[in-house]
Formats: C-alpha cells, structure tokens, sequence
C-alpha cells in the first residue's frame, strides 16, 4: 500500500492566450487530496464505489499501467482517496486526485514518475492545471508544456470567497473563451507581463495587480455579480488584488500574510461579506507537486 499527497489551487493567479497558445499560472495552496493504491488479489466493493466517482483518477491509472505494459494488473489495482477537495469549484481537485494517485501508483510498481509524465498522463484525461509541478510555472494546460518557471511566491495568503454552485471543466467552451481574450490582448498581455515580473521580483503587488486585470477580464465570459464588490473589498480590508476560479465558482482574496495573518485577514472579509451566500476560508500560496506519504 502506498499513499501520496497533491496540493489543489485556489484558481488561477491567470489565465488567457499568450504568445498564441492558451496558458495559465495556477495559484497552489495548501489544501491536499490524498489517494492510496494498493495491489490486491480480487476486486472489493470500496474500490468500486471509489471509481464509479473517480471515473477521471480510473482513466488514468489505466493509461499508467497501459504505458508500463503492466495492463492485466488493472482489476488488481484498488485506490481510495483519503482526503480531498471540493470538485467543480475551481480548486484543480480532478488534476490533484490524479496527481496524488500517479504517485502513490508509481511508487507501488517501483516505476519512475516525474512531473511532466504525472501532467501528460493528467492531460489525456482532460485540461489539467500546473499543480503537479514543484515550482510555480506558465503552463499550456491543453498541450502539458511548460513554458517559464518560477519560485512560488513567499508570505502570499488567500481568502476563499466560495460561490454556491458548480462548473464542469469538460463543458467550458474553450472556442468562446478564447474569442473573448483575443478582445483584451493589451490588457491580457500586462496581466501576464506583470505576473512574471511579480513572480521573478517577489513582488506581491504586482502578483495582486497581474490576477485583479485576468479576473476583470474573465468577467466577459463567466460574469458573477460580486466580482465588483470583492475588488473594492479588496482595497478597504488591505488586500493586494482579487484571483478566480476562471473556469470554477471561487474567487480569492490576495494578502501578504507578513501584514495580516490568514485568520485575521478571514475575519476582515467576513464581516464585508455577511449576508453574502458564500463560503469563506483561508489558505497559504506554497509550491506544487505530488508528495508521497511515508507510512
């Protein structure tokens, strides 16, 4: 038996076509899913119940042992996870079950698995996001190239701001979404002219700055009415900019946790915020990647 752990995001820092193809910097937080692998001599009914609701962690273990030219072990494979994240909100939760599974998987048959085999494996299942990677990066989430890479960004916090509802990845339509970035590539390109900068200076306005301009642009294709709210929120409570879920129902309010600390800065949006039909939390910007879990 083996376990691993992957850490989800709260969205996207941001998110459009840069340089002609569809990118994203996603924003990893600590908050975990964890899965266990365990290779067995017949199948059992957890499993079963598992990956009737994992249909996405299935597939890829499928195209793992596939590649392995370890398939007949299929029906021998049995994954539960252990701990997770709220799925169609934006959280990259599909992208951490999978990432946590390929881990613990690889570990269990002795294979090698690095990052970019866990995000070309997680993307022949569907769009994945950049959390399987150790360090911050501008990642083609279609293609699984990664293009720049930075340091995660130190002393940034998030408060959650989580909608009610939820928002399949696989229905997004991409074409729409792109037809609406290439109306803002000016404003499209200083969001991502500024995220780099922020990343590679450690400048967390900027980074505040950079995800305020994407989530003002995702506006156009996936509206919610508080958005307006949470900016001028934003400023009132001294927060550095508001991120979002762009395919998801979750915003986030950036902080720099060196001035408020994650439960102050929670209680600073809650009381702007009552009344409001949301979910609030509070999370830390850490690095990326799958982690095992020594037992």
């Amino acid at each position: 038996m083996k376990r691993a752990l992957c850490p989800g995001s709260m969205g996207e820092l941001v998110q459009g076509v840069w340089e002609g193809k569809e990118v994203l910097i996603s924003l990893t937080i600590d908050r975990f899913a964890e899965m266990e692998v365990n290779l067995v001599n017949t199948l059992s009914v957890p499993k079963t119940q598992d990956t009737q609701k994992l249909w996405k962690s299935k597939r890829a273990l499928e195209i793992a042992l596939e590649e392995w030219g370890l398939a007949d072990l299929g029906d021998h494979i049995e994954f539960r996870r252990r701990r997770w994240i709220p799925e169609g909100k934006g959280y990259a939760s599909s992208t951490a079950d999978i990432a946590a599974m390929l881990a613990a998987l690889a570990r269990l048959m002795g294979r090698d698995l690095c990052e970019e085999d866990i995000a070309r494996i997680a993307l022949r299942v569907e769009p994945s996001d950049s959390t399987v990677f150790s360090q911050m990066c501008l990642f083609d989430h279609l293609r699984g190239s990664v293009l720049i890479r930075f340091p995660a960004p130190k002393n940034l916090g998030v408060v959650v701001v989580e909608l009610p509802g939820t928002l399949d990845t696989v229905s997004v339509n991409r074409g729409f979404m792109c037809f609406k970035w290439s109306q803002y590539k000016i404003e499209l390109s200083e969001a991502f002219e500024n995220a780099q900068r922020g990343l590679e200076e450690g400048n967390l306005k900027l980074l505040g700055k950079a995800a305020t301009l994407s989530s003002w642009i995702a506006q156009s294709f996936f509206p919610e009415p508080i958005f307006e709210k949470l900016v001028e929120m934003s400023s009132a409570v001294g927060g550095l900019g508001v991120n979002r879920a762009h395919t998801g129902k979750a915003f986030g309010i950036l902080f720099d946790t060196r001035i408020y600390r994650p439960e102050e800065m929670l209680r600073r949006v809650q009381g702007c915020l009552a009344g409001e039909k949301v979910t609030l939390w509070a999370a830390r910007v850490i690095s990326g990647g799958a982690r095992l879990v020594h037992l």
